[in-house]
């Protein structure tokens, strides 16, 4: 909504859209990582207007553009006095109401009930705050959509033994804590809520007869037959208390994700790590254990590159808050390739219940995530340079993600979606959280601020956007040749 029109208002010739749709079908073909990262980012930036959009209709207000991109039309449409258009910078898009940027005071008195300074104050945050609410929504609708169609990824493996139920049918079997459960009756096992849903599933067919069950034990093969029994809702357990298995890694690295802390300190894709400050290391997933837990900073990492070893050191005190446990979280953005490719790609269909909370949840964990990182580049506990990315950055990543799966670009997207909902909410001139200041101090005052003095407001907070679009993009260039 805050977005400024840009290019003129006459179509374009039609060979300029013939020339798009080429442009755009090369693109496709030739770098569809590239292609995919930029229709992703454009549809997080146009449902954060389609926010705007809906709200403002339901407001009673008039929209004279809704326009996927930005620049001269390539293709337009009106319906119902709203502008539809199509435009050639894809990155991004705008919504335009009427009577957005009345220019003096007597346009504000003189607005009409559906354009936006004719609607009360009240009805004009609601719009403002429309498009960073779609933002925290977009995630939880595309996480739900993938989790219950394609399922969830399930890296963790086969789900691990906790503890053993006294007077169960797995104690009376021989189940022990640390076993892993790979099959039941058969079918492979690739996550807790498949093992509870089989097990339930499988006993209430038969509940006199037994459950097949293959376990691994130290690593040795091992079948049991286990006696389900219901609990007092009618639903069959085996009697285990499960968790998430740690996946299996190799030491091999794969690309160091963009503008992490591991690119800065020199990883390169393929690197194999050797030991962790003198230790050993032999599976990925103890190296964030290994680097939060070692007395030295830096770190000495050493790697074998090609037919080379060579050490890297890396920075121990990372931009993460003490809240999180660094070994859980990682430090430095480094991702080891599997031991077993098809179990990592193993996925875990979720009902449509549990697959929408879980995509409230992951989303909520992202929003801590970004909100958290968030606050301590306020806080000046992380570098701002090291921490904030512009466009280029923001390709690269999505471009990379793309190359290693939809499914690392779909949380990539969740994770830009949040953080331009939370960023949007900050109460700086031009953005959206500064609209529902402005209407709340209206709300309080029975009036609004002098058109001169919100013009005057607004062009501050353009030179501070502008000024920190410049620093991200040049900071972007810089980091990209290694400077």
């Amino acid at each position: 909504m805050s977005g400024t029109q840009v290019g003129q208002e006459q179509g374009s010739p039609w060979w300029q859209a013939v020339a798009f749709v080429a442009a755009i079908s090369v693109l496709v073909l030739r770098a569809p990582n590239m292609a995919a990262a930029l229709g992703l980012l454009s549809l997080v930036i146009i449902s954060h207007e389609f926010g705007h959009f809906i709200v403002a209709l339901s407001q009673g207000m008039r929209v004279e553009t809704f326009s996927l991109g930005f620049g001269p039309p390539l293709v337009k449409v009106d319906i119902r006095g709203t502008r539809y258009q199509i435009a050639p910078i894809l990155v991004g898009g705008y919504m335009k109401p009427a009577g957005e940027n009345p220019e003096t005071d007597e346009q504000v008195a003189a607005a009409k009930p559906d354009e936006f300074m004719g609607r009360p104050w009240w009805s004009r945050a609601l719009v403002a705050l429309a498009g960073p609410l779609l933002n925290f929504c977009f995630p939880v609708l595309a996480l739900f959509i993938v989790y219950s169609t394609l399922g969830r990824l399930d890296p963790q493996g086969p789900p691990l033994v906790q503890a053993v139920l006294a007077s169960s049918g797995a104690a009376a079997a021989g189940v022990l804590p640390g076993d892993l459960v790979v099959k039941v009756n058969g079918e492979q096992i690739n996550g807790i809520t498949q093992l509870s849903g089989l097990v339930d599933s499988l006993s209430a067919l038969d509940p006199s007869k037994p459950l097949q069950v293959d376990l691994l034990r130290a690593g040795k093969p091992l079948h049991l037959q286990v006696q389900a029994s219901p609990d007092a809702s009618g639903r069959y357990h085996m009697g285990v208390q499960v968790q998430a298995s740690p996946p299996p890694f190799t030491t091999r690295l794969m690309a160091p994700s963009v503008m992490t802390p591991a690119e800065k300190a020199g990883f390169h894709a393929g690197d194999v790590v050797l030991s962790v400050d003198g230790v050993e290391l032999h599976d990925g997933y103890a190296f964030s254990a290994l680097f939060a837990k070692s007395a030295h900073d830096p770190v000495p990492v050493v790697v074998q590159r090609g037919g080379r070893t060579l050490t890297v050191t890396a920075a121990k005190k990372q931009p993460l808050s003490d809240e999180f446990d660094p070994a859980l979280v990682g430090l430095l953005g480094l991702d080891f390739e599997p031991a077993d490719a098809a179990q990592a790609a193993a996925r875990e269909r979720l009902g449509p219940l549990h697959a929408l909370e879980s995509a409230a949840v992951d989303t909520a964990a992202l929003g801590l995530m970004v909100a958290v990182s968030v606050k301590e580049i306020f806080a000046g506990h992380a570098s701002v340079r090291d921490s904030l990315g512009g466009p280029v950055a923001i390709l690269r990543m999505a471009s990379q993600q793309a190359e290693r799966g939809w499914d690392n670009l779909v949380q990539l997207m969740c994770s830009i979606s949040v953080m331009l909902g939370l960023v949007n909410l900050l109460p700086i001139p031009i953005l959206d959280g500064f609209t529902v200041v402005l209407c709340a101090v209206e709300g309080l005052r029975g009036r609004p601020l002098r058109i001169r003095t919100q013009i005057a407001m607004q062009n501050v907070g353009l030179a501070v956007i502008g000024s920190i679009f410049a620093f991200t993009l040049v900071n972007d260039l810089l980091r990209w040749t290694g400077r």
